[in-house]
C-alpha cells in the first residue's frame, strides 16, 4: 500500500471545475497540464499532493499577483469551497455542519478533509465556548489553504464573528485558534 498524499478528483472538480473555470485562460490551463493537471481530460480519481501545491501555487500566483502566495491559498480555498457546496456531497456536508454548529463540526475535521484527500489528520482542543485549537498536519507548503477553507466554511455554516490564528510548528504541523461570537455557538 502507498504512503503517497493525494488529492482526490472532486477537490479538483470543486475547485477548478465548478468555480475556477471561467477565470482560467487557455496559457495557465497549458501550464497546469505540463505541471500533470489536465483540466479538458476526464478527471483523475486523485492527483499526487505535489501536483496539488505545484498547480495551487501556480494558479494563486496567475490569479493573485499582488498578494502573498498563503493569501492567495487562502483565497483559492474560499472558492473551492464555494464550488464544494455545489457537489451534492458538499450541500449534505454543509447542512450537516449548521445542524451541529461550529464546535461539533470542528470536531469532525479529519473526517471532513479526508472527503478531499488521504491525509489530513486533525485534532481538537476546547479552550471555551467559542473557541478552540484545531491541530493539523498540514504542510508548509499549502499554508493558508486551511485558514480559506474553515473561514468559508464555517461562515456558510452562520458563523458570526469569526477569528483564525496560525500558529505553525514546522514543515508539517499547524495549530489554528478559532473563535467565534457566542451566539453562533449551538
Amino acid at each position: 500500500m502507498s504512503n503517497e498524499r493525494v488529492i482526490f478528483g472532486n477537490t479538483v472538480d470543486s475547485l477548478y471545475r465548478k468555480t475556477l473555470d471561467a477565470d482560467i485562460p487557455p496559457e495557465l490551463r497549458a501550464r497546469l497540464k505540463e505541471l500533470g493537471m489536465d483540466l479538458d481530460a476526464p478527471l483523475l480519481a486523485a492527483y499526487p499532493h505535489a501536483v496539488w501545491v505545484r498547480c495551487l501555487d501556480e494558479v494563486g500566483r496567475s490569479l493573485h499577483p499582488s498578494v502573498p502566495l498563503d493569501e492567495a491559498r487562502r483565497r483559492l480555498a474560499r472558492r473551492m469551497i464555494e464550488g464544494y457546496a455545489q457537489t451534492l456531497m458538499g450541500a449534505a456536508v454543509l447542512a450537516m455542519a449548521r445542524v451541529l454548529g461550529p464546535m461539533r463540526s470542528l470536531g469532525r475535521m479529519t473526517h471532513n478533509f479526508r472527503s478531499g484527500n488521504n491525509f489530513t489528520e486533525t485534532r481538537l482542543t476546547v479552550v471555551g465556548p467559542s473557541a478552540a485549537d484545531l491541530w493539523f498536519n498540514e504542510p508548509e507548503v499549502t499554508e493558508g489553504f486551511v485558514e480559506g477553507v474553515l473561514e468559508e466554511g464555517l461562515q456558510r455554516i452562520g458563523v458570526q464573528g469569526l477569528s483564525i490564528q496560525r500558529e505553525r510548528h514546522g514543515p508539517e504541523s499547524c495549530t489554528y485558534r478559532v473563535q467565534w461570537d457566542d451566539a453562533s455557538a449551538r
